[in-house]
C-alpha cells in the first residue's frame, strides 16, 4: 500500500521494526476427521505424481500432520483398487446438479452430506456420478407413485436383483447395508434418503451400492 502524499517520510536512520514471523500459506480450520482426509488426499497426490515431495511436505506442515501419517500407508488391496481406476474422488469432484440457479441453505447442507457419503464410500468420480444420476432418474419416475405403487415397484426391482445375483444376493445386500450403516454414523441422513421414493429399491442403485460395498470392504480390510 502506498503512503498518503501528506504522510511524513520515515527517517532512514530509524531503527527498523522487528520482522513479523512468517505465516503459513494455508491455515486450515479442520476437525480431526477432515484433517485426516486432507492428509490422505496429499498422500494420494504424491503417489500419482500431482505433488512433489517438497510440496507435500509443505502441505503436511500446514496441516500439522504427524510424521508417521505422512507416508502412503494404503493396504495392498487399496493400491490395487486405485491402480485399477477405483481411486476415491474428492468430495468436490463429484458432479451433482439440482436444476436451480441458487442453492438454499437446506440444499447446500444436503449437497455437503451427499458428497460426504460418496467420498466416505470411496466412490470413484464416474461411479459416484452414475449413482447420483440414477437417483435423480428414480425420483422423477416415482415422485407421483402411491404407497401401493411403490410397494409393487420395490418387488419388481428386487426380482431383477435376484435374477442378477441369485443365491448370493442376501450376502451382498448385507455387505452393502453394513457400508451404509458406517456412512450413516459419520453423516446421518443416508438411510432416510434410500428409504424414500423407492430410491434404495431401484435395481441399478442397489447394484451400484453392492459393487461399491465389495470394494469398500476390500479396501479397508485388505
Amino acid at each position: 500500500m502506498e503512503h498518503p502524499t501528506n504522510a511524513p517520510t520515515p527517517s532512514t536512520a530509524a531503527t527498523p521494526a522487528p520482522t513479523a514471523p512468517a505465516q503459513p500459506i494455508f491455515t486450515p480450520e479442520l476437525n480431526p476427521s477432515q484433517a485426516e482426509d486432507a492428509a490422505a488426499w496429499i498422500r494420494e497426490d504424491v503417489v500419482k505424481g500431482r505433488l512433489t515431495s517438497d510440496q507435500a511436505e509443505q502441505a503436511f506442515n500446514e496441516l500439522n500432520t504427524p510424521v508417521e501419517n505422512r507416508t502412503d500407508n494404503r493396504s495392498e488391496a487399496a493400491v490395487e483398487l486405485d491402480n485399477a481406476g477405483y481411486a476415491p474422488a474428492k468430495p468436490e469432484e463429484y458432479s451433482i446438479h439440482y436444476g436451480v440457479e441458487e442453492q438454499t441453505p437446506e440444499l447446500k447442507q444436503f449437497d455437503t452430506a451427499a458428497r460426504t457419503w460418496l467420498h466416505g464410500a470411496a466412490f470413484p468420480r464416474e461411479l459416484g456420478n452414475s449413482l447420483v444420476t440414477t437417483i435423480g432418474r428414480v425420483t422423477q419416475q416415482t415422485a407421483k407413485m402411491s404407497p401401493d405403487q411403490l410397494a409393487t415397484y420395490g418387488q419388481t426391482e428386487y426380482a431383477k436383483l435376484q435374477k442378477t445375483y441369485g443365491d448370493s444376493l442376501g450376502e451382498k445386500l448385507q455387505a452393502a447395508n453394513r457400508m451404509i450403516h458406517a456412512l450413516e454414523e459419520r453423516q446421518p441422513g443416508l438411510k432416510q434418503l434410500l428409504q424414500s421414493k423407492g430410491i434404495g429399491d431401484n435395481a441399478i442403485v442397489a447394484s451400484l451400492l453392492i459393487g461399491q460395498a465389495e470394494r469398500y470392504w476390500a479396501r479397508w480390510r485388505g
